[in-house]
């Protein structure tokens, strides 16, 4: 490997570590130190518009995916099990980032039988507003729509669960 590819990789993995610590310190209103929580619109997949803050007063898994991500295929039906669960708990909302093709992604939705809400991310904005760096990654937003946590990469059931437990509904 060149020293300038070596150069460039850790340039790009401090920006990555950089925008993973910015999501899970995020910015301040200056009152009392309270993070301020992450304003998105969206459209969802019946083209009707929605936004995080539609979620306000119970905690939100966010889960970015894409069908041309084999981690996110993977996890798909796992996030349905838990929303089964846990969804008179928990909201869901799952946002299709950077799809190149509509049709493959309905068809996955229609595949995987996910009940909980969808919408687009078309150009990624949302995910690189929450310091989004891998695919797929799952946020987890507390009843005022702050980041609780972070994850990148697949999470199934058990992982999945454990942590909605852990932030929301073992405190």
């Amino acid at each position: 490997m060149s020293r300038k590819t070596l150069t460039v990789g850790l340039i790009l993995a401090a920006i990555g570590v950089a925008a993973l610590v910015a999501v899970l310190n995020p910015p301040t209103t200056g009152e009392n130190d309270t993070p301020s929580p992450i304003e998105a619109t969206f459209e969802y997949f019946d083209g009707s518009e929605g936004a995080l803050a539609d979620f306000a007063g119970k905690p939100l898994v966010v889960n970015f995916w894409a069908s041309w991500c084999p981690a996110c295929v993977a996890e798909m039906p796992d996030f349905e099990a838990v929303h089964a669960r846990l969804g008179d708990e928990v909201a869901f909302l799952g946002l299709n980032m950077q799809e190149t093709d509509e049709g493959a992604a309905r068809d996955l939705v229609d595949r995987s039988g996910i009940t909980y809400r969808l919408g687009r991310d078309p150009d990624g904005a949302i995910f690189t507003r929450f310091g989004g760096i891998a695919m797929p990654t799952t946020i987890l937003l507390d009843e005022r729509g702050v980041v609780a946590a972070a994850h990148s990469g697949a999470l199934f059931a058990d992982q999945l669960e454990v942590l909605i437990r852990r932030e929301f509904l073992d405190r």
